[in-house]
């Protein structure tokens, strides 16, 4: 959390991460196009639409007085190329969100996901809020939450969301659970 008392603004940074195309770039964009901030959101693709680095972007909320709390949201990408770039998109992060692939034969990239997510941020000070969004639950053979939890071994403090990102099912609902967690865990950061 940056908090900026001449512009009164407070930031936070929210990063969606998880395996190549398990719907990152599908949740951002159907989030920022459903708040109505479609235009500033940025993404750095490679010639075939994919995420090379990163897609960003601010979403702002205005609260009572003048001050506002700006949602800085980045995904990093799944590709192994562009590996070397997830752990500098995460630095300074307030929360995350896992994007997790409901195909079966993708568990095993779910748990290497998850599993370099943990090690990334295991050395954090303060422990890092954390969602899971079960996402493309309109697949058939979708895998359900128990069975993500077992193979990833996600503890039952982290919430769980079956979502559809390309229909933005729970992706609204995921991003706020995790906007306030962030915010309640680095208020408390700030006053200890």
């Amino acid at each position: 959390m940056i908090i900026d008392y001449g512009n009164q603004t407070v930031g936070i940074k929210i990063v969606f991460f998880g395996p190549a195309m398990s719907g990152k770039t599908t949740a951002i964009r159907w989030l920022f196009s459903a708040m109505d901030f479609a235009d500033k959101l940025t993404s750095i693709e490679n010639t075939v639409g994919r995420t090379m680095f990163c897609d960003f972007g601010t979403i702002p909320f205005h609260l009572s007085g003048n001050w506002t709390i700006n949602a800085h949201v980045w995904s990093a990408t799944g590709q192994d190329f562009y590996r070397s770039t997830r752990d500098v998109v995460l630095v300074g992060t307030d929360g995350v969100i896992f994007m997790a692939d409901s195909q079966e034969h993708l568990l095993e990239e779910n748990r290497a996901s998850w599993s370099e997510l943990m090690s990334l941020i295991t050395d954090e000070e303060r422990p890092l809020p954390v969602v899971i969004c079960l996402n493309k639950q309109d697949l058939p053979g979708a895998i359900e939450e128990d069975r993500l939890r077992q193979e990833l071994r996600v503890p039952n403090s982290v919430p769980v969301f079956k979502s559809i990102a390309r229909q933005g099912f729970n992706i609204i609902e995921a991003f706020q659970i995790l906007f306030q967690d962030a915010m309640r865990a680095s208020v408390l950061s700030q006053s200890a």
